[in-house]
């Protein structure tokens, strides 16, 4: 095969496959990128087993077809130092050459016999979806997903259809994210645990793309489709039974109260200065119109800092401790300026939400107040 184009296509084109691409496998064909060239387009394969991705992007052929394997990480480390370059890329048996300017490479690529065949994508529930839709779903569940091998149907964010609306839901079982968008046209009901690794991917391929247009996904019994423009994005679903989150929801709450995200943010971090002493618990105790957070450490010291709140319900008094990475992971990721924090009792599941985004909720469980050992008022 022989084609021309940008380095820097090139290597956009290789940044995006190479999210597929296994640097830890037994399987060493897994370790390249399979390059094909047909009809003045480059397309671009990385597979681990687990995901797949495939990638086109137009060249000029030079009426030569053909295919190749190549070190993935090698290739896309050439094509980011040539500079924005035209490049020629041609291959004679099984060495790539590439040529731009007065640079020469020469690199060894093998056979593309042995490469596993791309998966089919299989018959499911296809829908369309809002790039800054999806990566919103994404941000606000994709932190709450436990990295407990024993317990791998939590391994992932659930993708559920429900009336009216689309839910993506997270939990490690000390905390549990759900993320709700209104939609119309999908009426098919569906639930598909995609694992942590896919979605993460699909988010950084996104990131950069027109937020205003839309992408879709294909759900199928074992696999799951992402189709973003020129990439076709492939995943293997988690098999288990998701938990019911309905189950650990809260139905009303006692205490209530209007907080500043961004003071509430500050807060915390200079708490977890203290905290992350003392296995990283930190005390709420409410009073009317003032929250004081506290953190302590017998062998390093302690913190404290009152910030202004509103109660919205609830009479007295009240306290509850977190971890406070849990707290942490919640407030950066939400944009409103205020959140709601609602609980009934020092042990009982704490809901936050922001105050102008009601299809979001993040449930966190307290740690009891005896583990938290106060060193001072």
């Amino acid at each position: 095969m022989k084609f021309s184009c940008h380095s820097d296509q090139f290597q956009k084109a290789l940044s995006i496959v190479d999210k597929a691409i296994s640097t830890r496998s037994s399987v060493n064909v897994l370790e390249y990128v399979f390059l094909n060239v047909k009809e003045n387009k480059l397309t671009l394969i990385g597979n681990d087993l687990e995901i797949g991705i495939k990638h086109s992007i137009p060249v000029d052929a030079m009426d030569q077809e053909g295919e190749i394997l190549v070190k993935s990480k090698t290739i896309l480390s050439i094509m980011g130092r040539l500079q924005n370059h035209p490049v020629t890329i041609e291959t004679v048996d099984n060495i790539l050459k590439i040529k731009s300017e007065k640079v020469d490479f020469e690199i060894l690529g093998l056979s593309t016999n042995d490469y596993p065949q791309f998966p089919k994508v299989n018959e499911g529930y296809r829908f369309p979806i809002k790039i800054e839709e999806l990566k919103d779903l994404i941000k606000k569940t994709i932190f709450s997903v436990s990295f407990d091998e024993t317990k791998q149907f939590l391994n992932g964010i659930l993708i559920k259809n429900e009336p009216e609306h689309l839910s993506f839901i997270s939990t490690d079982g000390f905390r549990l994210s759900l993320k709700q968008k209104k939609c119309e046209g999908i009426e098919n009901e569906f639930s598909a645990i995609v694992p942590f690794k896919a979605m993460n991917e699909v988010s950084k391929i996104i990131q950069t793309l027109p937020q205003e247009e839309s992408i879709h996904i294909n759900i199928s019994e074992k696999q799951v489709a992402f189709f973003i423009g020129e990439t076709t994005f492939l995943s293997r679903l988690i098999e288990g039974q998701f938990p019911d989150y309905r189950q650990v929801m809260p139905s009303e709450s006692v205490h209530s109260y209007s907080i500043p995200r961004k003071l509430l943010l500050d807060a915390s971090e200079r708490a977890q200065i203290i905290a992350a002493e003392s296995n990283n618990v930190v005390r709420f105790n409410f009073f009317d119109n003032e929250l004081v957070i506290k953190s302590n450490a017998n062998a390093l010291g302690e913190f404290k800092e009152g910030i202004d709140v509103n109660r919205e319900s609830g009479e007295g008094d009240s306290k509850i401790a977190f971890n406070v990475k849990l707290i942490l992971d919640a407030i950066k990721n939400l944009d409103d300026e205020d959140l709601v924090m609602k609980f009934s009792s020092e042990v009982s599941p704490c809901v936050i939400q922001p105050k102008n985004e009601s299809d979001y909720t993040y449930i966190i469980m307290p740690i009891r107040t005896n583990d938290f050992q106060e060193t001072g008022a």
